[in-house]
């Protein structure tokens, strides 16, 4: 699955931005953007970082702590539908055992 929200595009940002701030940063750091499973668990692991967030993988993975736990298939975000004012991209994913999963 691809990343859904890199900061590869946006140049201006640290290339590590979680050392940059985290090594300096007495406050528990949460880092964001893109992370998946096994990259989440690798930034836990570095030991900066104290929380993930998975904002548009929990947006289309309502069960995202389950999936994680089994290893499952991930529904991929669709960007398209995300902050459009209605339900759409929001609680329309399928849970995992759901027809299609």
């Amino acid at each position: 699955m691809k990343v859904p929200f890199s900061t590869d595009a946006f140049p201006q940002y640290p290339a590590d931005a979680i050392e940059t701030f985290g090594s300096i940063s007495r406050h528990p750091i949460i880092a964001n953007c893109g992370y998946t499973r096994d990259s989440g668990e690798a930034e836990i692991n570095r030991g900066l970082a104290s929380m993930i967030s998975y904002g548009s993988l929990f947006l289309a993975n309502p069960d995202l702590p389950r999936r994680f736990e089994l290893n499952s298939q991930l529904n991929a975000p669709d960007r398209a539908t995300m902050y459009g004012g209605n339900d759409s991209g929001y609680i329309d994913y399928p849970f995992l055992g759901s027809e299609g999963n």
